[in-house]
């Protein structure tokens, strides 16, 4: 049984998951080396990532990959108010 919650908005985005999407724009790859290139921890980014699979903003692709959902990528400037 499953609660689900809201899919994230602009607002609700942290500057590490534009961070994450950024790096999966490049093309898909791992928690530990989207971590080295968005400058945070592996772990931070494994949680990160884990929010926005639930939100299908990111999908995995098995072995630890992720790749970028690009329907699903809220609009940026939606959050700036």
């Amino acid at each position: 049984m499953s609660t689900a919650e809201p899919i994230m908005d602009a607002d609700d985005m942290r500057d590490a998951d534009w961070a994450i999407l950024e790096v999966l724009r490049e093309g898909r790859a791992n928690a530990p080396l989207i971590a080295e290139q968005a400058g945070y921890s592996a772990q931070y980014v494994r949680e990160r990532l884990g929010r926005l699979k639930q939100d299908d903003i990111v999908e995995p692709l098995g072995h630890g990959m992720y790749a970028i959902n690009p329907e699903e990528i809220p609009n940026r400037e939606d959050g700036d108010a």
